[in-house]
């Protein structure tokens, strides 16, 4: 019975493709044990779940019947792609807020029904400054709200 390549069976392969790497790199860590958790502990689990999960999808793909992938469109991914980049470079530069905001939106407009208006503005502000405080105050992680480029604004 000859596999054809379906949508399941290119998901199956990379999430078990991409447990099983987590999984090789987990296991240089310390594990401990469930009372006593090492720093490998959680890795460990998450990958191994995520291995599990994918042949789960591939057992699916092999016995029932998804559709079979068809020419996509490359430019969203392209266009998320260099979204994530640019947001990368300009975390430090604008800080946390501005770089997501200009993520969201830039993201966004991958897809065919975006539409820059006031809701996706807000929605995007809102996302912003959700993770301005979940990130860098709550967490304490150590990410700039305010960018080297807006030190003359007075931030510090």
């Amino acid at each position: 019975m000859p596999v054809k390549i379906t949508q399941d069976a290119v998901q199956g392969g990379l999430f078990a493709a991409i447990g099983l790497a987590a999984l090789m790199m987990a296991l240089e860590f310390p594990i401990g044990s469930p009372s006593r958790m090492g720093p490998g502990f959680f890795p460990v689990v998450i990958s191994t779940l995520l291995t599990l999960t994918g042949v789960g999808i591939l057992v699916r793909a092999r016995l029932g019947s998804s559709p079979a992938i068809e020419v996509t469109r490359w430019s969203p991914a392209i266009i998320v792609s260099i979204a994530i980049v640019v947001f990368g470079f300009l975390l430090d530069k604008l800080g946390l807020p501005l770089a997501v905001l200009l993520l969201c939106i830039g993201a966004a407009t991958a897809s065919v029904r975006f539409e820059l208006n006031w809701k996706a503005v807000v929605g995007a502000v809102a996302f912003s400054v959700v993770c301005g405080i979940l990130f860098v105050t709550l967490l304490g992680l150590p990410i700039p709200l305010l960018g080297s480029w807006l030190q003359v604004f007075g931030a510090p």
